[in-house]
């Protein structure tokens, strides 16, 4: 039983089935609730769990199906993502090696997210990778994209692009740990050297604007790879120089942008789903100890769209969530382990609403829950004020990760 003050609009919805090929029937209701929205984000506790990945296939299909949602965004890299958009709109490729080079973070090598790629290709629908480039590690995949617009566009600018390709080689990575850690040895010269010549190049490209696709989409790489190197400075300048946090969220700040040119670029009738982690997707600011509060993604889309901006928060009453552990031997010192949850702390969305329902929280606005799962701890935040619905399952469990060996 959904409590009163939560169901007091009565939006309550039993989730019948995770199958993304089952009929739609039991989110029927979501259609009338969904009218009016431009941008639905669903969002996860973690990535690489299962039944995640299963329902915001579902919840896809029913946004482009019943509601004319027109295109997927994701909480991956933009530049890396073009070829998979290419692909999924029927170009050529190969689905296992655009999920493992065209989704970041890893994302794309799991079996359920390739099925939504395969999905979508089907129905034609446009991808697009929000984020910053290379995982957040590296801005080479932006750079080289830039580098690729400017062999037609400009040749002999094409120095500005290589030197700066050379000056982040020293420090990105598949990873951001090491990233991080060989960023924090360069000296303050070589830094400020590197953010100068994006900002040259930036300058450059912006005087060969000729209202082209081409233009608009390096410019947009680079303009993520700006933000990628805003949130190196802004992470050293917190940690090893005590200065202000500018910038420690930027990718929130470039992921929020690509939604808009998505909706910019796709015209009028243009809706955007997209799936990124809960604490990105909620319309509040994050607060980050001993930084107060940061706008993340879902703060910005709120601030532009209001209620024309829908964050659906995703998390399980029980199961097995993936997380993350210090381990000097996995990859980038992080490795992603599987823990048992327990069970649902006082405070929680998850100790309110049982497993298996997806509520719409916008008639109960108010002091409420305090807390949501994340990995397998929880993130303090104003649940009724942060999410406008939220899905709790009934159990999660890993993705198969059988294929991440190098």
């Amino acid at each position: 039983m959904i409590p009163a003050g939560l169901a007091a609009d009565a939006g309550t919805t039993v989730l019948a089935t995770l199958d993304p090929a089952a009929p739609l029937d039991d989110l029927e209701p979501l259609v009338e609730r969904l009218r009016g929205a431009r941008v639905v984000a669903i969002g996860e506790t973690a990535h690489f769990v299962r039944e995640y990945a299963l329902l915001r296939h579902r919840l896809l299909r029913l946004l482009v199906e019943r509601c004319g949602f027109t295109a997927f965004g994701m909480e991956s890299g933009f530049s890396e993502g073009l070829a998979v958009d290419a692909w999924t709109r029927g170009g050529p490729g190969d689905l296992a090696d655009l999920g493992r080079d065209g989704i970041t973070y890893r994302m794309g090598r799991c079996p359920e997210v390739r099925a939504q790629l395969a999905w979508m290709r089907a129905a034609g629908l446009p991808f697009a990778g929000l984020d910053v480039p290379g995982s957040n590690a590296s801005p080479l995949p932006a750079l080289r994209g830039v580098r690729r617009y400017l062999e037609v566009a400009d040749p002999q600018a094409l120095p500005l692009v290589d030197r700066l390709v050379a000056q982040v080689g020293r420090y990105a990575d598949e990873h951001a740990p090491p990233a991080q850690r060989r960023y924090a040895g360069l000296s303050r010269a070589d830094r400020d050297a590197m953010t100068a010549g994006l900002a040259d190049l930036a300058v450059h490209l912006d005087a060969l604007d000729d209202g082209s696709e081409a233009h608009d989409v390096a410019r947009h790489e680079l303009r993520l790879g700006c933000l990628l190197d805003l949130g190196m400075r802004g992470l050293m300048a917190m940690l090893t120089e005590g200065g202000p946090p500018t910038g420690v969220t930027a990718r929130d700040r470039g992921m929020a942008e690509t939604v808009f040119r998505m909706l910019e670029r796709g015209g009028p009738g243009a809706r955007v789903v997209v799936g990124a982690a809960n604490s990105h997707i909620q319309r509040t600011p994050m607060p980050l100890p001993g930084v107060g509060e940061q706008s993340v993604l879902g703060s910005h889309l709120a601030a532009r769209l209001g209620g024309a901006y829908v964050a659906i928060a995703v998390t399980a009453a029980a199961g097995t969530t993936t997380s993350r552990r210090a381990d000097p031997d996995a990859p980038g010192g992080v490795a992603v382990v599987d823990v048992e949850l327990g069970a649902p702390v006082a405070g929680s969305i998850e100790a309110v609403v049982p497993g298996g329902h997806l509520v719409d929280l916008r008639g109960a606005r108010g002091p409420g829950p305090e807390r949501i799962r994340v990995l397998d701890a929880y993130q303090p935040v104003p649940v009724l004020q942060a999410f406008d619905m939220v899905a709790v399952l009934d159990r999660i469990s890993p993705v198969d990760r059988t294929e991440w060996a190098p």
